[in-house]
């Protein structure tokens, strides 16, 4: 069986994930057609954190490469294929960037980043692999897993684990590129954990919990337009994918986003943490004097 997902699609750019459970994708051709047209290739190549998170593969599941349709092609009708494969990637729930390749105005900030600024300045290494990770899952897929364990296992024994309350802290000011106040709060149930937002609240909220706790996911839903608070559905669609917290893990999810419970919510409850940007204070001007000293 084969899974995946076309996550943007522009005139000139495709990119999103796909995974074969009967074996490895990696290094595989994958063609972009317009009607029986070809307009691409690229392979599949692109290394994903949250996929391997996720248990799919290796993590290499990601594709990005360049099309080129013609001027009454539309971009809507864009698919993907692995090569020597009939299963086609069609674009359910992505993002469309209309012909002048401009996303809307909602979609063109990633917290404080714009999203074609996120790979340029990982590139420089102004940002470490799960930063990038963690921005990009949020835009793309509107949640994003981050462990608390040591990164090596030679240094598990001596590195003690992360704390829930210092990983939030750490990537909820990188989605705000700046400083943020932290406000912690314990809930009972899936319903409640919007509340009622704080000014200057950020739209992303890190879910923590003493016992695993899975819920289901509807990838993208987010960029739908919708009030602040996230869409509680009482089961999980068919295309929605399960994402999971605890001891040893945070969930990073957007407040838009559509989720579903996979399970009982454990019984000592949830902890979820907010974060509002700090003001920032405006540097004081001396006065000039025209007097000679």
């Amino acid at each position: 069986m084969i899974r995946g997902s076309i996550e943007v699609a522009r005139r000139t750019q495709v990119s999103g994930w796909i995974y074969a459970e009967t074996g490895t994708v990696r290094d595989r051709l994958i063609l972009a057609f317009a009607g029986d047209r070809g307009i691409g290739a690229g392979k599949v190549d692109r290394f994903r954190k949250d996929l391997l998170e996720a248990k799919l593969g290796d993590g290499y599941c990601g594709f990005e490469f360049p099309i080129k349709l013609n001027d009454d092609e539309s971009l809507g009708a864009v698919i993907v294929k692995l090569q020597n494969s009939d299963v086609a990637l069609i674009q359910r729930d992505t993002r469309l960037i209309g012909p002048a390749d401009a996303a809307p105005a909602t979609e063109q900030v990633l917290g404080a980043i714009p999203p074609a600024r996120v790979a340029w300045m990982q590139d420089r290494g102004w940002l470490d692999q799960h930063e990038y990770d963690f921005l990009r899952a949020l835009h793309t897929s509107g949640a994003y897993e981050r462990g608390l364990r040591p990164a090596r296992r030679a240094n598990a024994e001596l590195a003690p684990a992360l704390r829930p309350d210092h990983v939030a802290h750490e990537l909820l000011s990188l989605y705000a590129m700046g400083d943020v106040d932290i406000h912690r709060r314990k809930v009972a149930t899936l319903a409640e954990i919007a509340g009622q937002a704080r000014p200057n609240e950020l739209s992303v909220m890190a879910l923590w919990s003493g016992e695993v706790c899975r819920l289901a996911i509807e990838e993208r839903s987010h960029t739908k337009p919708r009030g602040s608070a996230p869409v509680l559905l009482a089961v999980p669609s068919a295309s929605a994918v399960e994402y999971g917290f605890g001891p040893d893990r945070v969930l990073f999810l957007h407040r838009q986003a559509a989720i579903a419970p996979l399970g009982s919510v454990p019984a000592d409850g949830l902890i979820v943490f907010t974060a509002t940007a700090r003001p920032v204070a405006k540097a004081i001007t001396p006065l000039r004097s025209d007097k000679a000293a």
